[in-house]
């Protein structure tokens, strides 16, 4: 991965942790309960897992140079990071006390993540040039 796209992924995963560190004070506040923040950290493991897939995936397709190649092979990794997400989430419900509700919500935070991403990318750029 370049240096650039995984200055990218940090990025974001500001967002994610920032996404996670909100719902985790919502939880202090009505559920104590350590299930619920093995959940949230659950979650943010696989939405950075999810991130650098992400990443890997694109630079593998952008490299490709060939759109037909590209477009099949961002949708089969799209797929399998689904089910792989789906999987993980089906196991922690099966096999742990994990909660599942948490995880799901730690790993929404790659959305939210991606939203905040100008904003952190402007105040670590705008920290950087200040040096």
């Amino acid at each position: 991965m370049s240096d650039e796209t995984r200055r990218q992924v940090f990025e974001m995963y500001i967002g994610v942790i920032l996404h996670n560190a909100v719902i985790g004070l919502i939880c202090l506040i009505w559920f104590r309960e350590p299930y619920v923040f093995l959940g949230i950290a659950a979650g943010m493991a696989a939405a950075l897992v999810f991130l650098v897939s992400l990443a890997m995936s694109a630079e593998v397709c952008t490299a490709s140079g060939s759109e037909a190649y590209a477009s099949k092979k961002m949708a089969l990794h799209a797929v399998l990071r689904s089910l792989g997400i789906l999987a993980a989430l089906l196991l922690l419900w099966k096999f742990t006390k994990v909660n599942i509700l948490t995880a799901a919500l730690g790993v929404l935070g790659v959305k939210t993540g991606a939203y905040l991403y100008p904003a952190v990318h402007r105040l670590m750029n705008h920290r950087t040039e200040g040096n």
